[in-house]
């Protein structure tokens, strides 16, 4: 075994958290599957990480099995309740009007009984345990916890999480308790026993309009991923109400535009790519969000071409706020099947609420701010998600690719394939490599650029030099090569994540 940033091995998992990849692994040693794995690192993340994702908050999933490619999703609708009109009127980022109804335990019931080959109990026995007992918090929670600390003063989040400090011991009954529920009385508790109802208390109590039916009409799905083939490659994305077609439009302009032609340190690049961000996001907050309300196909539009010439017909202009969240993602291969899982609350701890022990996301926020768009706010709907997975066939090896970061995921999702396919880095390589991204791409543009030698000079770019731009953008990669029998997995030198195999 193996503790670094990189580990070759038949089978791997690589996350923000040493417990999590930890738990991954112990599954994999016992003869639990990818899915098995996955589960357990999942629920580890909710515990160590929970300013990034758990019961909370959604999750999504994107896997290779055998010869497939599956898709599931699991992202909640606002509440009956919702009132949209206060919404825009308040247009709050955090607090009840931003609470949605939360899907990753359902996400957890799919994957247990569809795919999982160990018990519930077995699988959420490493994450009951860190509640229960405790845990050292680590620079990444610390930090989270500080930077919203004036922002969630008052709400039921700071009894909880409020002056963590690098190594402070971290135990939470309540969240244990929650934990030991699902896994003695099965996953669907959440959303039709006891567990429901307390839950629907505890956010009626911080001033949430939900009942019980809310939960009870909650749904994760299997769905189809989009599929784009680019030079020799086949990618796989995560469909509406995802922007996963978003990293779509992105890799498809570095064929289009000639991008793959220019050298990876060329300030030209840079300014290239700002067409592109204000082009791909424009298409995104005008057509893009639940696919219940949305007027077009995306899977007709998964061309940059084909959505700038929409763009230039309809004269559509773009106003929006673009963010790096919190999020989580990991990956795991059993040499058979890779999956690639995300979980998020999306900004850090969510809407500042708590019920059973976990922070609530605050993924409303996720919702246009302004009406007459398919992603204008509105009761028993789903925001436009963030949250996306890319996956790569190449010849006889798979990848999946993810990470944190919020809007600015397509982007990063971006450097990074360009990084392994453009410019031929290999996987550690690709991933400490210097980045860039536009995170104002629209109107009066800002990029952030890491310690690249020389720096676009243009009036309509504004330029922020970093060292090192995070936390978000924190990128796992598993890679199966069939042909070797050989699972690589790679975690982010920007992160505090491990990458393990075996």
């Amino acid at each position: 075994m193996v503790v670094v940033k990189s580990a070759f091995g038949t089978k791997g998992a690589s996350s923000d958290s040493y417990l999590a990849t930890k738990a991954a692994l112990d599954v994999l040693e016992e003869g639990g599957n990818a899915f098995d794995a996955a589960l357990a690192a999942s629920a580890v993340l909710s515990v160590v990480l929970p300013q990034t994702g758990g019961l909370g908050g959604d999750g999504f999933m994107l896997a290779f099995i055998d010869g497939d490619v599956v898709a599931y999703m699991s992202s909640g609708k606002s509440p009956s309740g919702f009132k949209a009109e206060e919404y825009l009127k308040q247009l709050p980022k955090r607090g009840p009007l931003t609470v949605t109804i939360p899907g990753l335990a359902y996400l957890w019931g799919i994957v247990s009984e569809e795919f999982c080959s160990l018990p519930l109990e077995r699988l959420l026995r490493p994450a009951i345990s860190l509640a229960y007992n405790g845990f050292h918090a680590g620079y990444y929670l610390a930090r989270a916890s500080r930077l919203v600390e004036k922002e969630l003063e008052g709400y039921k989040w700071s009894k909880f999480f409020k002056g963590i400090q690098p190594g402070t011991y971290i135990s939470n009954k309540e969240m244990a308790k929650t934990l030991r529920t699902i896994a003695t009385r099965g996953w669907d508790e959440f959303y039709y026993g006891k567990l429901a109802e307390s839950l629907v208390e505890e956010l009626r109590e911080q001033g949430v309009d939900i009942g019980l039916e809310d939960l009870m009409d909650h749904e994760g799905y299997e769905t189809r991923p989009l599929k784009l083939v680019l030079d020799d490659k086949v990618l796989y994305e995560l469909p509406p109400n995802t922007q996963g077609a978003t990293t779509f439009h992105m890799l498809s302009a570095i064929y289009e535009l000639g991008i793959s032609s220019m050298a990876f340190d060329d300030p030209a690049r840079i300014e290239k790519w700002s067409e592109v961000v204000e082009v791909a996001y424009s298409f995104r907050d005008s057509f893009m969000g639940d696919p219940d309300y949305m007027n077009i196909d995306v899977s007709s539009y998964l061309e940059y071409k084909k959505i700038k010439q929409l763009l230039e017909s309809r004269q559509v202009e773009s106003v929006a706020e673009y963010s790096a969240m919190d999020t989580t993602f990991f990956a795991v291969s059993d040499g058979v099947s890779t999956v690639g899982f995300i979980q998020s609350l999306f900004h850090p701890f969510g809407s500042g609420l708590m019920a059973l022990g976990f922070p609530v996301q605050n993924r409303g926020y996720g919702f246009a701010k302004r009406g007459g768009l398919p992603n204008s706010p509105a009761p028993r709907k789903r925001p436009l998600h963030t949250l996306s997975i890319l996956g790569v066939e190449h010849g006889s090896r798979k990848y999946v690719i993810g990470c944190a970061g919020g809007d600015l995921r397509p982007q990063i999702h971006a450097r990074i394939y360009e990084n392994i396919f453009v410019y031929g880095f290999d996987l550690p390589q690709a991933l400490d490599a210097p980045r860039f991204v536009f995170t104002e791409p629209i109107g009066r543009k800002k990029v952030v650029v890491e310690n690249f030698a020389s720096l676009p000079n243009s009036i309509s770019l504004s330029v922020e030099r970093v060292e090192r731009y995070g936390p978000t953008g924190l990128v796992h990669v598993a890679l199966v090569d069939s042909s070797k029998r050989l699972v690589q997995v790679v975690s982010d030198p920007r992160s505090e994540g491990v990458a393990l195999a075996i």
